[in-house]
């Protein structure tokens, strides 16, 4: 999995921006990213950052990378929902989650 943090800025409302604030922390905020124009639609995750971010207003974010793609620090994305550009996003740093091993059933025996 694969992790990035990065400053992100909402248009605003009258230049074709969200009307409603986003919540990072909830983890419900799924829109996409794109690097350019005719590049693939990524699938993408906010996971941390303020409480609520406004139309208008940029803060520092962290996002969950749905899709299978490397980034690095410096890539300017695009957040786009239903096919219309919100905001920008500049990653500062990227990181990957270490696997998890897998879990361990203990049984108790039956005497």
């Amino acid at each position: 999995m694969t992790f990035l943090e990065a400053l992100v800025t909402f248009l605003p409302t009258d230049a074709g921006g969200r009307e409603l604030p986003v919540a990072p922390r909830e983890g419900s905020y799924r829109p996409h990213a794109r690097i350019a124009a005719d590049e693939p639609l990524l699938r993408i995750r906010f996971i941390e950052g303020p409480p609520l971010i406004a139309p208008g207003q940029n803060a520092r974010v962290v996002v969950e990378l749905e899709s299978d793609v490397q980034l690095a620090a410096g890539c300017e994305l695009d957040v786009v929902e239903h096919g219309r550009v919100v905001g920008l996003m500049t990653v500062t740093r990227v990181w990957l989650s270490a696997p998890q091993p897998p879990a361990t059933i203990v049984r108790k025996s039956a005497r």
